[in-house]
């Protein structure tokens, strides 16, 4: 589910207008101008705007289409002779303040402190697996329909996109296929997110079938997990059936979206009305789940041809490899989009839908594919394959040859000589083999004040990616700045009611700091009229100020 901000909060990230102007020194820092000495033009004053979009991309960020530099850019724009271009350079005042809502996002970048520091290595080692997986020529499209069967197998892309939002694309990565197959990944976190895992496992199991991802075999009345047709089509008959047939399909669109970042998401109906043309066994499925009681009432209540209809439809939505490696991203980062910053999912669904994928995720070649590359995924027929590395990356290969397990050929092959090179194997030795690349080691070491304002600020922000890498890292979420202000009181004047919890529940900071003004977080809550933040920490104990200074 997306995060919603509380009534009386502006903005994209859902801070009190009035709130921003009066956080401490944090929200007036600005930008160290060190990190800008090497944009400078041959003049030694002003900032070439090219130079920085290109140091940018150098780590992997795509500033003109990212959505999180849309305020950076626009203020660039607007400071040019044409609001439509970027001018080619700015004054250093005017530029550090096009900076300012984004500060700490750009220092971390610029510093060499995203999850891949040294991005253009990394991208060199990528590129060179993808050159060495582009000859084979084994293996054939698959035929399932006419349409299916029109595909170009030359087709070849690797995109990458990691939790801070990095990005790598490489080959056909703008080419559109059908997620077929793909589309049970997302029901699942869905359903399990809109329902519970609980609930969704009462119709569906929890093991590997053994079989081809569309035998008709059930055990104990269920199918045996949700990435098969028969967990597929149950899942489908599972979300939202008290929803009309266009509201259904609508809803399923628009999370894809999410998922993907708003990168893009179509809908191929060509091949929509070729899967029905050619769905006898799918209908044969349909009945035989129906028999065994496999849909619940409230799902049943529905007709089977609509059932049937919804899941045709899921499987006809076209994505880029490009989108389909943000969506893998989103589960690597517990369902935050690394792109928006949106929650479309729920961390127990992500996790449960992980487990799925590696044990089920690429057909009856699971088992070799978990001994062999060690990482969560899920292939399709159009031959796509995602790649899930929790807490750092998502990544999409798309190749249409597939083979005899209906898994792109030149996808499982990347995926081995990717886990050859990175030390990304679950099982890798804690110590990392010598003989292995782990791209996540860096030679940047934040000092203690650089740590507190990134800190400060994505509390501030509801960057729960940052948050969650700092916990795993030990750093102390109860430093304050020289007010005294501490991550729980600026979680709370922006408004962040999951930050707050984060911090009181995972983190386990003390509800009670005073900072210089004698303010504790919850005065800040009642200043500002966050009424759910309020009753959290009136629930966890938390006072005001004069209570606690005896005033």
């Amino acid at each position: 589910m997306v995060q919603k901000t509380e009534p009386g909060v502006d903005g994209f990230l859902g801070v009190p207008t009035k709130a921003q102007s009066e956080v401490s020194n944090v929200a007036s820092t600005s930008i160290d101008e060190n990190l800008l000495v090497e944009f400078l033009e041959d003049d030694g004053i002003d900032i070439s705007t090219a130079k920085f979009l290109h140091g940018l991309s150098k780590n992997g960020l795509r500033p003109l289409s990212d959505p999180r530099f849309k305020d950076t850019i626009s203020k660039i724009k607007s400071l040019g002779h044409d609001p439509d271009s970027i001018p080619e350079m700015l004054s250093m005042d005017d530029f550090k303040k096009c900076l300012s809502s984004n500060m700490v996002f750009i220092t971390q970048a610029l510093c060499g402190n995203l999850v891949i520091p040294k991005w253009e290595e990394f991208s060199t080692t990528i590129r060179e697996i993808f050159e060495e997986c582009r000859p084979l020529k084994e293996g054939k499209v698959a035929d399932l329909t006419p349409q299916m069967a029109k595909v170009d197998p030359e087709k070849y892309a690797i995109s990458i996109c990691t939790i801070d939002g990095q990005r790598l694309s490489f080959g056909d990565s703008k080419s559109p296929f059908p997620i077929q197959d793909l589309n049970r990944v997302l029901l699942y976190a869905l359903t399990c997110t809109e329902k519970s895992v609980d609930y969704v496992h009462e119709y569906i199991g929890k093991e590997p079938s053994g079989s081809e991802g569309e035998a008709l075999k059930l055990k104990n009345n269920k199918p045996h997990n949700p990435l098969l047709l028969t967990g597929g089509l149950t899942l489908a008959s599972l979300m939202k059936p008290s929803l009309c047939f266009s509201e259904r399909f609508e809803y399923f669109l628009k999370k894809c979206v999410q998922f993907c970042g708003k990168e893009y998401v179509g809908f191929n109906n060509s091949l929509a009305l070729s899967l029905k043309d050619h769905s006898n066994r799918l209908y044969a499925i349909g009945h035989y789940l129906r028999e065994n009681g496999c849909f619940n009432k409230e799902a049943s209540a529905n007709s089977l041809e609509q059932t049937m209809e919804l899941f045709i439809h899921y499987s006809a939505i076209d994505m880029t490899c490009d989108a389909a490696s943000v969506m893998a991203a989103t589960l690597a980062s517990g369902g935050l989009c690394p792109l928006t910053g949106e929650k479309v999912v729920y961390p127990e669904a992500v996790r449960n839908c992980l487990s799925m994928m590696n044990c089920c995720g690429v057909n009856d070649y699971s088992g070799e594919f978990m001994f062999e590359v060690g990482l969560p995924a899920k292939s399709n027929v159009s031959g796509a394959l995602i790649v899930v590395i929790p807490n750092v990356m998502g990544m999409c290969i798309y190749s249409p040859r597939l083979d005899r397990s209906r898994n792109s050929v030149r996808g499982v092959q990347f995926c081995k000589l990717f886990t050859d090179r990175f030390v990304f194997h679950q099982f890798d030795p804690s110590d990392r083999s010598r003989d292995k690349i782990d791209p996540r080691r860096k030679d940047f070491h934040e000092t203690k004040d650089q740590q507190s304002l990134i800190l400060l600020f994505a509390s501030y922000q509801g960057n729960m990616t940052t948050l969650y890498r700092y916990l795993k890292e030990g750093v102390n979420f109860s430093f304050p700045d020289y007010d005294g202000r501490t991550a729980l009181h600026l979680a709370v004047c922006g408004g962040q009611l999951d930050v707050v919890k984060f911090l009181i529940d995972k983190c386990h900071v003390d509800v009670n700091p005073i900072d210089r003004w004698e303010n504790t977080p919850l005065d800040d809550a009642c200043k500002y009229g966050h009424q759910q933040i309020i009753t959290l920490l009136q629930r966890k104990g938390a006072q005001k100020g004069s209570v606690i200074m005896g005033n």
